[in-house]
This record gives C-alpha cells, sequence and structure tokens, in this order.
C-alpha cells in the first residue's frame, strides 16, 4: 500500500505543479480564461482524489507484522530543493512587498503580476514541502525515521 501511497503523493505533486504553471500563465494573460478554468477543475479533482488516497492508505497499513518501513530518500531531496524555492520565493515577495509600500516600483500592473507569480510559486513550493514531509513519515526529534511494527 505504501506503494500506491508514495504514487499517490508523486502524482499529487506534479498536479499541483502543473497546477502552479497554469496560474501563473494565466496571471499574465498567456491562456484564455475557459483554458485556466478548465485545467483549474480537472487537475484540482486529481489531486483531491491523489489526497484521498494517501490519506486512506495510512488506515489500510495499520499493522506491519514487524515490517520496519524505511522512507524513500527521495522525498527528503525534492523535500529540501523545494524549501530552498519557498524560502527564495517568500523573501522575494517581502521585497517587492517592501518596494510596493515605500512606491519604488511604479507600474502597478506589472507589480500585481509578479507579486501574483511570486505567491503562487511560495504557495506550491509550501504544498510540495508538506507533501513530502508526510511521506518521509513522522520523524523523532533524533531524526531517525520511524520503525513501524
Amino acid at each position: 500500500m505504501k506503494k500506491i501511497q508514495g504514487y499517490a503523493a508523486g502524482f499529487f505533486i506534479f498536479a499541483v505543479s502543473v497546477l502552479g504553471v497554469i496560474s501563473i500563465l494565466g496571471v499574465w494573460n498567456i491562456f484564455s480564461g475557459d483554458v485556466i478554468t478548465k485545467s483549474f477543475e480537472t487537475l484540482g479533482l486529481l489531486g483531491l482524489v491523489a489526497v484521498i488516497v494517501m490519506i486512506a492508505a495510512q488506515f489500510i497499513d495499520a499493522k506491519h507484522d514487524g515490517v520496519i518501513y524505511v522512507p524513500n530518500p527521495g522525498w527528503k531531496s525534492m523535500r529540501k530543493g523545494t524549501l530552498g524555492l519557498l524560502i527564495v520565493s517568500v523573501s522575494v515577495l517581502a521585497l517587492l512587498g517592501v518596494l510596493d509600500i515605500w512606491d519604488v516600483i511604479t507600474n502597478q500592473d506589472v507589480l500585481n503580476k509578479s507579486l501574483s507569480s511570486i505567491f503562487i510559486i511560495a504557495f506550491v513550493s509550501f504544498i510540495i514541502v508538506i507533501t513530502c514531509r508526510q511521506m518521509e513519515g513522522d520523524f523523532s526529534q533524533t531524526g531517525n525515521p520511524p520503525v513501524k511494527m
């Protein structure tokens, strides 16, 4: 069941990433409203199904009969890389926010589109970090993977 949960988590990350790209392209008026709406609906539905499968998989394998579960190291690598993107995007978002407050940037259209795009990147990064952390398992303060019995 962990494989199904892993596939669902991977698909959820893919769906959220595609949704983020479509959102950014929509902010910059590259796609029409109809394409964006249908993409949101389709990917949102598929993402919801993936989340339900990930959560349901946790309840199916309640007993492991002494099997030790070691999470895939790819989740940790993806989390660390995406965490870096999250930190950078939030920092740039704060910088642009301060520049907007002090009226340094005068073109409001470009500023609003830039703020929206960076916020979307930060939000998608945050969702990916949480998903990867959930797939890594509940680590204790020692940082060791859990032993499920």
